[in-house]
């Protein structure tokens, strides 16, 4: 059997967005950090957004920021989305549940302490395509499900929190994409990236959601 290593590897993807989008997206070029980055027509994706249908959110921190979304980094693609503690967090895309962790408590709003940084409780759900979605800083005992159950497209999963290193309730969430790179033979050696994300149940995102400062309605998460 092999050993396995976990390994992230920060590799950024360039590309251009999709022709018959180029008008929309000159328009909203100046909000996005990677605008070369390949992104898929929002109205070709198989993703929902993670939250309930008819409810709508701003995004506090969106891709390739000069935060802790930095290009290059393991999280250049994810979003944080500003919700309150307690707000039911519902899956993208149908899979299995393959890792939570939910006994930490929520941080006082404002915190912001980079030592909690391992102290998030999160779920993680696989994809049929071999996508592991993250959504992290839950609530404490927020998750609705457990390590193995399948869960469906649109399903509630966990309650969004503030644990962690959070500067307020929130909830950050990223699709990954991981690949085995050792060619040895008895050994694993995963290399792990966020990559870029669409979704089908809201308006025209060609760059990815934008955050509040150039979205400042949010994003509406519509019937699919």
């Amino acid at each position: 059997m092999k050993k396995l290593i976990l390994f992230l590897l920060l590799v950024p993807v360039v590309s251009c967005s999709s022709d018959d989008e180029e008008t929309f997206c000159i328009d909203l070029s100046l909000g996005v950090n990677c605008s070369g980055a390949e992104y898929i027509k929002n109205s070709d994706s198989s993703y929902v957004l993670p939250w309930e249908i008819g409810e709508t959110f701003r995004i506090g921190q969106g891709n390739c920021t000069n935060g802790s979304h930095s290009e290059g980094s393991y999280s250049q693609f994810a979003y944080d989305i500003s919700m309150p503690i307690g707000t039911n967090i519902h899956a993208i895309q149908s899979g299995v549940v393959l890792r939570v962790v939910e006994n930490f408590d929520d941080v006082e709003d404002g915190v912001n302490d980079v030592s909690l940084i391992d102290e998030a409780n999160f779920i993680e759900i696989e994809h049929s395509d071999g996508t592991i979605a993250s959504y992290v800083h839950l609530t404490k005992n927020g998750a609705l499900k457990k390590e193995g159950d399948i869960v469906i497209q649109g399903e509630s999963i966990a309650l969004s929190g503030n644990s962690g290193w959070s500067s307020g309730p929130h909830l950050h969430f990223q699709l990954n994409k991981c690949i085995d790179t050792d060619p040895r033979e008895n050994y694993i050696w995963y290399s792990c990236n966020s990559i870029p994300l669409t979704f089908k149940n809201t308006s025209e995102h060609c760059f990815g959601l934008l955050d509040y400062n150039f979205k400042p309605e949010g994003y509406t998460a519509n019937s699919f």
